[in-house]
């Protein structure tokens, strides 16, 4: 507004044949500067203020995913995928962290400077304000089906990373052994594939993009022709100065400037939206003590009732009826892979029983908070570890 000003005053001066005044030139230089300081005050006090926002929202996060993941049963983690839990608590969560707020800032700023240069329109050029509405309503559809087909698209992707995450835990757990038997080559072939299978589907999203997005910005830039043509018709028929038609020219390259780059944030906030059902699934985990109460044994006798209990579709335990009598010592004998560690981790309810119960002092330990049973028991797992210190 200050530089049509400016023109006004300076195309007046330039037909009556007098000087520009110099207090014109600095009033406009001082507007100018003044414009530009407040500019980057606020854009300055937005990024101190928001930006920090999702790092903050996405720590806090990973914290109270980290408590639900520790009260989960260890079955949880056999249920579902390591690359899937894996990519959900980093990647997932990463989408969230670093570009939530900016496309949500891309979207509301983007919208909110096309608005206030549309009610200058409104005042200046109902006409021009008309077609600056309509090429905005194209784009909206335009942005629309991004954002859908970003939706449709976020499953494909999002299980081609838990892939290519599985595939590079399978593949650095198993790299000692490998190396031991000199198969490099072919342990790492189901990583490549993976890698593959994600860029293919990567290069295939993008092309589905192309469509919507050209319609996006043809839509804007038809409007901008269209502010010019009707503009400058308006001009040769008297109805606008000269200074008004150069300025909406100049408002017709810079107007749908903001509303051009909510292409890409349409784009993320299918994925964003995807990866926040990722995370609430995994935050509604179902825990292991969820019903539990604080609860103190009466006794400490260990009594299998028909216990049952398999990894997976493989049934380890069938119908285990013993007691273990308080005082006493039992050694549980057998050989590798007959259950002798799921006994003990069924005791101390790593995992729950397919079938029967265990109890402990004659309370179903089903009905123990963890922190109440385990607080009972002492246990030395089998991973020993040798420490050489003073």
């Amino acid at each position: 507004m200050a530089a049509a000003y400016a023109l006004d005053k300076a195309i007046a001066a330039y037909w009556a044949g007098n000087t520009i005044e110099s207090s014109l030139i600095w009033q406009t230089l001082w507007i100018t500067v003044g414009s530009i300081a407040l500019n980057f005050l606020l854009s300055y006090l937005r990024a101190v203020l928001q930006e920090s926002i999702g790092y903050e929202v996405a720590a806090g996060q990973r914290i109270h995913l980290g408590d639900v993941l520790k009260r989960v049963p260890l079955g949880y983690f056999s249920k579902n995928s390591v690359g899937d839990i894996l990519t959900g608590v980093t990647t997932e969560l990463s989408t969230l962290e670093l570009q939530g707020m900016k496309m949500v800032d891309i979207i509301i700023n983007g919208y909110a400077k096309f608005i206030a240069i549309l009610l200058c329109f409104l005042f200046l050029s109902p006409a021009a304000a008309v077609i600056s509405v309509v090429g905005v309503a194209f784009s909206s559809l335009a942005l629309h089906g991004i954002s859908r087909h970003s939706e449709k698209t976020a499953a494909i992707t999002h299980q081609a990373m838990e892939d290519m995450s599985g595939s590079a835990i399978e593949y650095i757990r198993g790299l000692s052994i490998v190396k031991s038997f000199g198969q490099e080559g072919a342990s790492i072939e189901s990583f490549r594939k993976a890698n593959t299978d994600l860029k293919n589907i990567h290069i295939k999203v993008e092309k589905g993009y192309t469509p919507f997005n050209c319609l996006h910005l043809f839509s804007l830039k038809l409007a901008s022709m269209g502010i010019v043509f009707i503009c400058a018709w308006q001009t040769l028929n008297g109805q606008m100065s000269l200074a008004y038609f150069l300025m909406f020219v100049l408002f017709s390259f810079v107007i749908f400037g903001s509303v051009e780059n909510i292409n890409d944030a349409a784009h993320m906030l299918g994925l964003i939206d995807s990866a926040m059902n990722k995370l609430e699934a995994l935050e509604n985990a179902e825990y292991i003590d969820q019903d539990g109460k604080d609860i103190t044994p009466t006794s400490y006798d260990i009594t299998f009732q028909d216990v049952s209990f398999g990894y997976d579709k493989r049934t380890v335990l069938h119908d285990v009826n013993f007691t273990i009598p308080q005082n006493t010592t039992t050694a549980i004998v057998g050989p590798s892979g007959s259950g002798k560690s799921t006994l003990c981790s069924l005791i101390a309810r790593f995992y729950d029983v397919d079938a029967g119960k265990i109890t402990l002092g004659e309370t179903d330990i089903r009905e123990f908070t963890c922190d109440s049973l385990l607080k009972n028991i002492s246990m030395v797992f089998q991973n020993v570890y040798l420490f050489r210190d003073t």
